[in-house]
Order: C-alpha cells, then structure tokens, then sequence
C-alpha cells in the first residue's frame, strides 16, 4: 500500500469547498469538484463539494454544509447523476445525519486548520478550531470503504461504504437530560448485509492505550464497525489509532515500522469542547435541536502521551 497523500491550510468554513478542491488538484485517487448552492439537490449556503474515486467511480461523497441555526454539513454518499445531499434528503431518519461544527445556534464562519488525507479506499479530514472556542467542535471525518471480517456476498459487497463523523448520526432526542445515553459513535452506511439503503453502524476503538508497552509491545487498533442486528462487520480501510507516550517517540509525518506492518503517523490535536455551557446541544440543517456530544475516539483525550492516527502502508 502506498503512503497516503495529505493536504493541509487554514480557512474558514466557507471557504473549505474552494480550499480542498484546488489543494487535492491532481491527487492520486479522488477527483475533488466544488458545486454552486443551486447545482446540487439538497445543497448548503457555504459550500458543496464531490468527491469521486478515480479507480472506482460509484464511491463517491458529497458535503453540503449549510448555516441557518449554526453550520452543519448535509450528506450524500451515491455516484448520483446530478451532484445529491441524498442522505440529508432520502434516508429515513434526514436531518439526522447532519454533522455539525458548531454547538448552539451559533453561526459563526469558523477558522481551522484543516488537513486532509487520502488513500485509495477513503478520505479523512482533521478540523483544528483556531477561533470560536465558545462554541466550535473539533472535526473528525472518515468516508470510505470498509474492510468486511469475511467475504461478503457480490450483490452488496461494492456498497460496504461509510461516512463517520465526530457527531454519532440519528442524535433523534431533544432532552439535555438524557444525551448521554447517546454517546456513540454512529456513522451511516451505504447499505447493510440484508441490502438496506442508508444503515446505521456504530464505530468504536481505543486510543487509550499507550504504547509502547511491557516487553515494546505497540497496541495499534482499528475502528470497529458494527450494529445490534449484524454485530462486528468490519472495520475502517486503511485507518487506525494509537496513543504514544509522548509525541516525541514517532515525530508527525514519520513511518512506524512494526516489521509485518508500517504505518505514516500524524498527530491527532485533542482540543476542548466549545466552552459554552451548553455545548451538548446542537442544531440539525432544518433547525432542530438535538443534544449530543462528540464521539470518533471514544472519549475526547487521553489520558497521557500523544493520539495518533495511523494509516497503513
């Protein structure tokens, strides 16, 4: 496998779509194309943007993002015809796909700092807040293929594609009361083992353990997907994590060599949740409220050393 390709700037949220299309310019594997409001079904007021595979054309992704109560990205994760938020405006549950990048009702154009990663299999963006910390989450995004544990049947094999965020999807209560019962890692997946469009999995890992360990053992772990009625499917392509103990052992952009299997390392920035007080609660792209917290990692930091993100090489 290759080393991934990656991308980096800082840009305000308005700015991403035209920012990641002239940065992935020539990329390897993805075809990257910013559409206007009006050229995409279901499209956002600050941006939209395709990806495509070039080595697969039917993996495609769409981000919308739209502010109204605060920013948010409305999804599609079909090859459609004529660029599609289809997520956002097909899938059974809509609006509660959305992922937003900031708490409340806040709509303030956010700064980040912004890096991108591509692989042959999928895309991951890291997002850095560089302003808005009243409000701004830290971003957190995996869309792409999934390795399945077995071989899966030909008919829905292609469609074990996955978009997974820091915010879990299908967030359906409005009661500050109970969001912890919702503290999940949830992404949506293409279509699930019995065929059913837009399915959700949740996702877990843990970046908790530091490595390395008694006897330099590296504790490297996968995103595990999974749902109640199918259990462990599989886990992300290509993307692991780890947590070092300290930053200094693999330095960012450096190569793990663990003999059997080497990993580019980059280094996760664990930042604080906005700082408001109510920063659980958030709003869908129609203006509903809902109350969550982030969930990629399984928990926000570590509890020492530096999280890492590995990609497989």
């Amino acid at each position: 496998m290759a080393v991934p390709k990656r991308y980096s700037w800082v840009s305000t949220i308005t700015e991403f779509a035209n920012n990641v299309e002239a940065q992935m310019s020539g990329d390897a594997w993805w075809e990257v194309k910013k559409y206007a409001t009006a050229a995409v079904t279901g499209g956002g007021n600050w941006g939209n943007v395709v990806f495509t595979n070039l080595m697969d054309r039917s993996l495609a992704f769409t981000v919308a993002i739209q502010s109204g109560n605060g920013a948010t990205i409305r999804w599609g994760i079909l090859n459609n015809s004529t660029p599609k938020a289809d997520v956002h405006l097909d899938s059974p549950d809509k609006q509660m796909t959305d992922t937003p990048f900031t708490s409340g009702a806040n709509n303030t154009n956010t700064t980040y700092k912004w890096t991108v990663f591509t692989t042959i299999n999928g895309i991951f963006v890291h997002g850095e807040y560089q302003n808005n910390t009243t409000y701004a989450y830290p971003i957190r995004i995996y869309m792409g293929r999934l390795n399945p544990l077995e071989q899966e049947d030909p008919a829905i094999a292609n469609d074990f594609v996955g978009i997974f965020t820091h915010m879990p999807s299908n967030i359906s209560n409005a009661n500050s009361a109970t969001y912890g019962d919702y503290n999940v890692g949830r992404g949506i997946v293409r279509k699930s083992r019995n065929g059913t469009k837009y399915e959700y999995y949740n996702f877990t890992t843990d970046a908790q353990l530091t490595s390395p360990g008694v006897g330099g053992r590296y504790y490297v772990n996968p995103f595990m997907v999974f749902n109640p009625s199918e259990g462990v499917r599989g886990q992300f392509a290509d993307v692991h994590t780890a947590c070092f103990k300290d930053a200094s052992q693999h330095p960012d952009g450096s190569i793990l060599d663990l003999g059997e299997n080497k990993y580019y390392v980059f280094h996760v920035v664990d930042q604080p949740m906005p700082y408001n007080g109510n920063y659980t609660l958030w709003y869908t792209s129609l203006g509903n409220a809902r109350y969550s917290v982030p969930c990629f990692f399984g928990s926000n930091n570590v509890m020492g050393g530096q999280r890492v993100i590995l990609f497989k090489i």
